[in-house]
C-alpha cells in the first residue's frame, strides 16, 4: 500500500502544540456546545460499556433539525456546562476507555482548523485553547509560517474550501485574495506600528477595498495596494494617525453595552465571568457609579497596573473571549447590529474605538 502525504502551510507554533489536558487553565470540554458527525453518533449508540453506556443513552441526543452528516447529534451538557464524560481528574471518559477513535469530530481535531485554499491545505488553530493562545501570543519574534509534510490522516474535516479562480468571484474582491492577503500579514506584522496603529490602517486599506468594488475598479486594486504599502513603509501614516482623538468614553460605553449584551444571553465560562469581574470593579464601573470616575479610574488602573502586565493579561482575556464569542456566531452578529444601531460601523468611529 502506497503512503500518502499531503504538503500543509501552518504556524511554526503549531508543531509544538499537544493537548495538556489537567495542567489547562480552562478545560475545552466546558462551557460550549459538542456536536456529533453521524458516524460517531452511530458508533455511540452501539456501545455498551458499563460505566459509559448510561451516559450515552442520556446524554447524547440526536438533532432532529439538522440534516448534515458533521451536525447529526449532540451531546447534552450539564447544568454547569461540564461534559457528562468529563472526569474528576479533568480527563475524558470516552477517550480513557474507548481510545481516540472514538471522539467525535468536534473533539478529536479541536483545536485546529483545516482549509483549501486554491486546491492547498491550510491548518490554523483557535486562541480559544489556553496552550495555542500562549504559543502564539507570548513568541517574542512573531507568527512565522511553514510548509508541512504529512500522513494523509483518514478523519479528514475540512472547515472551508476557497476557490478564488471560482465563477462567484469573477467580479469581486475575492478574486484577488492573495494580493489582499499578503498586505495584511505583512502590514500586522510591520512592528514600526503598534498595533492599534496597524488595525487602522489595515481598516482604512480595506474601506479602499470596498470604494473600488462598488465604483467597479477592482482592476486597480493590486495598485492601490502597492501605493499603500509603498506609504506604510514611509512612516506617513504616522503623522494622520496621531491626529485622531482619543475617546475613552465612547470606548467604555460600547465595550459596557457589549459586555451587558452577552451576560443577558448567560455565560458559562468561569474564566471569562472572572475577567469581566475583575475589570469592573478594578474600573468601579458599578451600578450608581458616575462615567466620570469610571473614566478617571480607568485611565489610573491603565497607567498603574495594566501595562506593566500586559501579557499575562492580554493571554487570558484573548483566550476566555475567544471561547465564549468567537465560538457564537449569534452574539457576534448581535454585536454588528449593536455597532450600526449607535452609528459606530463608520471608519471614523471605528478608528476611535481602537486607537489606543
Amino acid at each position: 500500500m502506497v503512503d500518502r502525504k499531503r504538503i500543509v502551510l501552518q504556524p511554526e507554533y503549531m508543531k509544538n502544540f499537544h493537548c495538556i489536558g489537567p495542567a489547562c487553565e480552562d478545560s475545552c470540554c466546558i462551557g460550549w456546545r459538542i456536536d456529533l458527525d453521524k458516524q460517531t453518533y452511530l458508533k455511540y449508540k452501539k456501545i455498551n460499556n458499563l460505566e459509559l453506556k448510561p451516559i450515552f443513552e442520556k446524554a447524547v441526543n440526536r438533532k432532529h433539525n439538522q440534516k448534515s452528516d458533521e451536525s447529526y447529534g449532540k451531546i447534552k451538557m450539564e447544568s454547569d456546562g461540564r461534559c457528562p464524560f468529563l472526569d474528576e481528574k479533568m480527563l475524558c471518559k470516552i477517550h480513557r476507555n474507548l481510545g481516540e477513535e472514538y471522539l467525535s469530530d468536534t473533539c478529536a481535531l479541536y483545536p485546529r482548523y483545516l482549509r483549501k485554499v486554491d486546491g492547498k491545505f491550510e491548518r490554523s488553530a483557535t486562541m480559544s485553547c489556553p496552550e495555542i493562545a500562549r504559543l502564539g501570543l507570548l513568541n517574542p519574534d512573531g507568527i512565522a509560517f511553514e510548509h508541512i509534510e504529512e500522513d494523509v490522516d483518514a478523519r479528514i474535516k475540512l472547515h472551508s474550501n476557497f476557490d478564488t479562480e471560482g465563477h462567484l468571484y469573477i467580479n469581486k474582491p475575492q478574486r484577488y485574495f492573495w494580493d489582499i492577503r499578503i498586505f495584511s500579514l505583512s502590514l500586522l506584522q510591520n512592528r514600526n506600528y503598534n498595533l492599534g496603529e496597524r488595525l487602522i490602517i489595515l481598516g482604512i486599506v480595506y474601506e479602499k477595498i470596498e470604494a473600488l468594488y462598488l465604483e467597479e475598479r477592482l482592476n486597480d486594486l493590486p495598485l492601490m495596494l502597492e501605493t499603500m504599502n509603498s506609504i506604510i513603509e514611509s512612516g506617513s501614516f504616522k503623522e494622520e494617525i496621531e491626529k485622531v482623538p482619543t475617546n475613552t468614553q465612547i470606548q467604555m460605553r460600547l465595550a459596557k453595552e457589549m459586555t451587558d449584551k452577552k451576560v443577558l444571553q448567560g455565560v458559562t465560562s468561569q474564566r471569562y465571568l472572572d475577567c469581566l469581574k475583575e475589570t469592573l470593579i478594578g474600573i468601579r464601573y458599578i451600578e450608581g457609579e458616575q462615567l466620570e470616575n469610571v473614566l478617571a479610574k480607568y485611565d489610573e488602573n491603565y497607567k498603574e497596573y495594566l501595562s506593566p502586565y500586559l501579557d499575562d493579561l492580554t493571554l487570558e482575556l484573548i483566550q476566555s473571549f475567544s471561547k465564549v464569542v468567537l465560538h457564537n456566531n449569534q452574539y457576534i452578529q448581535g454585536i454588528i447590529k449593536l455597532l450600526k444601531d449607535n452609528g459606530y460601523d463608520s471608519l471614523a468611529y471605528m478608528t476611535i474605538l481602537v486607537k489606543n
